[in-house]
C-alpha cells in the first residue's frame, strides 16, 4: 500500500539539514512568496510558469494522463485569487471545482522537435490568476513511438514542493483539502474581513520595520553578483520579446557518478560547479574571482499547503584559471559552505531582511509596486537539486519516464528587461535512474536543464547547448538533449 502524501518537501541541499515546524495562520490569504509571482504576472506582465515535462518510451493512453488529472483537481493546487477590497488587505485563495481537459497535439512530432513543441505550450493556456486556470497539461506523441507529458503551472499557485507533492497524493488518490484547514469560509469574506487584515498588516509592518532598524545592515557577500553587473545602455532591440535559451542534458547516471566520485564530491556540488562553469564558458563571469550562486530549498513541513514555502541561501564559488580555461575544481568548499548556510537558515541565526519587510511590501499600491519591481534583478547564479524524485512521480501514469526535465520560464520578457535585471542562468538536476542497493541508481538517465537569461552572452539554446556539452566534456561527460 502507498505511503501517505503530505505534501514533501523537496530534498534539503544540505545534508541533514530539514525545515523547522510550520505553524501557519488560519487564514486563506496569500503569502509574502505568492504575492511576487501575482505581482511579476499582473503589475509587470511576465508571469513565471514552471515546467514539467515526462519522456515516456511508449505511447501513454489520454485517458490515463485524464484520470490523474481529474484527481488532482480536487485537491490544493485547483485555486484561484480574489483580490482585497480594501488598500493593504492580503488578495485570497478561493478554491475552483472543474479540472481543465487534456490537451493532446493533433499530430505525431518529431523527436528532434520536442522542445519547440514544449515552447508553443506556454502560450496556449493563459494563466490568469483571477479568471482561471493556473495550471494545465499538454501531451504529444512523437514519430519515434515516445509520449512527452508537460505539467505547466503558474508559480503563483505553487513551488516544486507543492507541485510535487499535488501530484504525487492525485496519482495515489489521496485527498488533500482544497485550502488551508479546508476553511468552508473561504468564499464568503466581507469588506469588514479585508480590514481587519489590512489593520493586522500594518501592525506587522510597523514590527517589521522595527526589528529591520535594529538589525542594521546586512552583510554582503564578497561575490560576483548581478548587483556588480553594471545596468547595460539602451539599445534598438530593447522591446522584442525574448525567447530564453535553454537546454535539457540527460547522461547516464552511471557517467555522473564516476564524475562526481572522481571529484570527491555529491551530486549538488557537481551541478553547481557545472552551473558556475557554464556562466565562465559564456563569459558572464571572470575565472579566478568568487561566483555568488544562490541555492533554494524547501521549508514546506507536513500539512503544509502554503503554494509557496520556498527559501534559500547564497554562497560565494570559488573559479580559477586551470590550463586557459576557467574551472571550479574544489567541490569540497561548495559543500561546507552551503551546509554552513543552511544549517544557519534551518537554526534561525541567519538573518533575513526579508522577513521584515515583507509586510509592507506586501501591502504597498500596484502603482508602487511595478516601480519597485522595475529595479529588481535575478540571481546571477542558482541551482535547485531536486534528487531522485518520488517512484509516483516518475511514473504518474503507470509507466516510468525515461528522463524529466524541469524549467522555469519567464513569459513574455523583453529583451530590455532581461538586460535590466541581470540574471545568469538557472540550472534544474533529477535522476531518474532505477534505484538498487541502498536507494543507490547507476542504471538510466539523470537530466540537467539549464536556462541562460542573458540575451547578449547566449542569445539562443544551440549556443548554450553547444556551451554545456564543452562543460560536461570536461568532467568527462556526454550529454544528449532534447
Amino acid at each position: 500500500m502507498p505511503e501517505p502524501v503530505m505534501l514533501p518537501s523537496l530534498p534539503p541541499a544540505s545534508p541533514g539539514a530539514r525545515p523547522a515546524p510550520f505553524s501557519p495562520e488560519r487564514t486563506n490569504r496569500l503569502t509574502y512568496d505568492d504575492e511576487v509571482f501575482l505581482r511579476s504576472a499582473t503589475v509587470i506582465g511576465v508571469p513565471v510558469v514552471g515546467q514539467t515535462a515526462w519522456r515516456f518510451p511508449s505511447e501513454i493512453p489520454v485517458e490515463a494522463v485524464q484520470e490523474v488529472v481529474d484527481e488532482l483537481a480536487k485537491g490544493p493546487l485547483n485555486r484561484l485569487v480574489v483580490r482585497p477590497r480594501v488598500t493593504g488587505a492580503r488578495s485570497r485563495w478561493v478554491p475552483v471545482t472543474t479540472a481543465e481537459p487534456v490537451r493532446l497535439h493533433p499530430e505525431p512530432i518529431k523527436a528532434d522537435q520536442v522542445m519547440a513543441w514544449l515552447d508553443t505550450t506556454t502560450d496556449q493556456v493563459p494563466f490568469d490568476p483571477v479568471k482561471g486556470p493556473l495550471w494545465a497539461f499538454f501531451m504529444a506523441y512523437t514519430t519515434d513511438g515516445a509520449t512527452i507529458v508537460t505539467y505547466n503551472a503558474s508559480h503563483i499557485v505553487c513551488d516544486g514542493g507543492m507541485k510535487l507533492g499535488a501530484l504525487i497524493a492525485a496519482v495515489r488518490r489521496q485527498p488533500l483539502p482544497r485550502l488551508p484547514f479546508d476553511d468552508p469560509s473561504a468564499a464568503e469574506v466581507t469588506r469588514r474581513d479585508d480590514w481587519r487584515d489590512a489593520r493586522t498588516m500594518a501592525k506587522a509592518a510597523a514590527r517589521g520595520l522595527s526589528a529591520a532598524r535594529k538589525a542594521g545592515p546586512m552583510p554582503v557577500l564578497e561575490a560576483q553578483s548581478s548587483e556588480k553587473r553594471p545596468v547595460p545602455a539602451a539599445q534598438p532591440d530593447d522591446d522584442v520579446v525574448h525567447e530564453v535559451a535553454f537546454a535539457g542534458a540527460d547522461c547516464s547516471v552511471a557517467e555522473w557518478n564516476a564524475a562526481v566520485e572522481r571529484a570527491g564530491g555529491t551530486s549538488n556540488t557537481l551541478q553547481i560547479a557545472i552551473t558556475v562553469e557554464v556562466l565562465l564558458e559564456a563569459g558572464i563571469v571572470r575565472p579566478g574571482e568568487p561566483v555568488k550562486m544562490s541555492l533554494p530549498v524547501s521549508m514546506r513541513g507536513e500539512a503544509d499547503l502554503r503554494s509557496n514555502a520556498t527559501s534559500g541561501v547564497s554562497i560565494a564559488v570559488e573559479t580559477e584559471l586551470r590550463d586557459g580555461v576557467g574551472r571550479v575544481t574544489d567541490l569540497a568548499h561548495i559543500r561546507e559552505r552551503a551546509k554552513k548556510e543552511f544549517s544557519a537558515l534551518f537554526k534561525g541565526t541567519r538573518p533575513d531582511p526579508i522577513a521584515n519587510i515583507a509586510p509592507l511590501a506586501q501591502m504597498i499600491p500596484d502603482g508602487i509596486a511595478r516601480s519597485v519591481l522595475k529595479n529588481v534583478v535575478t540571481p546571477l547564479g542558482l541551482a535547485s537539486n531536486l534528487g531522485r524524485p518520488d517512484p509516483d512521480f516518475i511514473a504518474p501514469f503507470g509507466v516510468p519516464a525515461e528522463s524529466i526535465v524541469f524549467r522555469g520560464l519567464a513569459l513574455g520578457a523583453t529583451r530590455g528587461e532581461l538586460r535590466r535585471m541581470r540574471g545568469g542562468v538557472t540550472s534544474w538536476w533529477c535522476d531518474i535512474g532505477e534505484a538498487g542497493p541502498g536507494g543507490a541508481t547507476d542504471g538510466g538517465l539523470c537530466n540537467f536543464g539549464i536556462r541562460a537569461l542573458d540575451p547578449d552572452a547566449v542569445p539562443d539554446s544551440a549556443h548554450l547547448q553547444d556551451i554545456v556539452t564543452t562543460v560536461y566534456g570536461r568532467w568527462g561527460m556526454t550529454p544528449t538533449f532534447w
